[in-house]
């Protein structure tokens, strides 16, 4: 039996103890697997027992044929209730909620198979199999908590590394002098910045080691107690749509200077021909 548990990123990164509930053929209590309301079970007369039973037909003169078919006074079960029990109606099982403590690892990769032994359907007739739980992500939600209002929370996954992303001005990403703090998984606070003059290109991605994901102990290296791997943060430079007039005349004003003064002819470094009006 296989069931799908979804976490969120958080859980992932600090570890949890936390539950779940599942829900599953167990062996009614009322009637303990039974399912006799008096506890009195017989062996059926037809079959014996066996749950099968043999007929013979003849094909023809002389020849005949034996079948093996299931009892349909019993159903195949070999035993006859006189009261059924009211709770099962004599199925001797029923449909209930089972709640299971699911322990969360840090750094535990997403996908991973956890086994419970013997926690899958019941049935007197066999010995109940596993439950295999598949820990997944959840999707991400700003919560109500303290805790749950990160920044880390809308952090992305992949493998160890985490991944974000950090819109900027034109200002920002043109001229620098900005700082920017971001808020970890854990509560410990990351800080984005760039001096006066530091440029940041569109879609620029900055790479900060040890931000990431804590390793899995399953999965570290012999003779490593911790490691984590990077946050990779991806900046996005929004344009503003619309300007002043007055500021727009100014921007062109001291482009247009230093552009003639030191700026670089893109179209004639680039080889292209120069675009001229046809006839």
């Amino acid at each position: 039996m296989e069931v799908r548990v979804a976490v969120p990123l958080r859980d992932f990164y600090n570890g949890r103890d936390t539950e779940f509930t599942v829900e599953k053929q167990a062996i009614c209590s009322e009637c303990e697997g039974t399912g006799s309301a008096d506890g009195q079970v017989d062996t059926c007369d037809v079959c014996g027992g066996r749950g099968m039973r043999i007929q013979r037909q003849q094909l023809a003169p002389g020849l005949f044929q034996q079948v093996q078919t299931m009892c349909d006074a019993c159903s195949g079960k070999g035993k006859k209730i006189k009261h059924a029990c009211p709770v099962c109606h004599g199925s001797r099982v029923v449909r209930e909620p089972e709640t299971h403590e699911l322990h969360v690892e840090r750094g535990m990769p997403r996908g991973v198979r956890i086994t419970y032994e013997n926690e899958a359907d019941e049935s007197p007739d066999w010995v109940a199999g596993d439950l295999i739980v598949h820990l997944v992500e959840a999707d991400p939600q700003l919560g109500t908590e303290e805790h749950e209002k990160t920044d880390g929370t809308f952090f992305r996954r992949r493998g160890k590394d985490l991944f974000w992303r950090e819109v900027l001005s034109l200002r920002e990403a043109w001229m620098g002098d900005w700082k920017r703090n971001i808020t970890h998984l854990d509560g410990h606070v990351v800080q984005l910045s760039r001096k006066r003059g530091e440029v940041v290109q569109p879609n620029a991605v900055e790479v900060i080691e040890g931000q990431g994901m804590p390793i899995w102990h399953q999965q570290l290296p012999e003779g490593v107690d911790e490691a984590y791997g990077a946050l990779h943060v991806e900046y996005v430079v929004v344009l503003p749509d619309q300007m002043d007039k007055s500021m727009e005349k100014d921007f062109w004003s001291i482009w247009d200077k230093w552009r003639k003064k030191k700026g670089v002819d893109l179209l004639k470094d680039s080889g292209r021909p120069t675009p001229h009006d046809e006839l």
